[in-house]
């Protein structure tokens, strides 16, 4: 299992309209996954719908990679 930390403080809006705050970004095996602090992952009805605000942790050239990558 392969395991990537790329975005923390992640503030955003979920698919179900509910706000969420201090949300980290993982790359799991190849996929995007999304945990709360409490360590929820966010998918489903709780995916995140548009993130407001992040701090980004990997250069560049891998945000672009990881944006294009699918959600757990």
């Amino acid at each position: 299992m392969s395991v990537m930390f790329f975005a923390m403080d992640i503030n955003a809006i979920l698919e179900d309209g509910t706000e969420v705050t201090n949300v980290k970004g993982f790359v799991i095996d190849n996929k995007k996954v999304y945990k709360t602090s409490e360590g929820t992952i966010l998918t489903g009805t709780k995916k995140i719908k548009t993130i407001i605000s992040s701090t980004i942790l990997v250069p560049v050239v891998l945000l672009s990679y990881i944006k294009n990558i699918e959600n757990e």
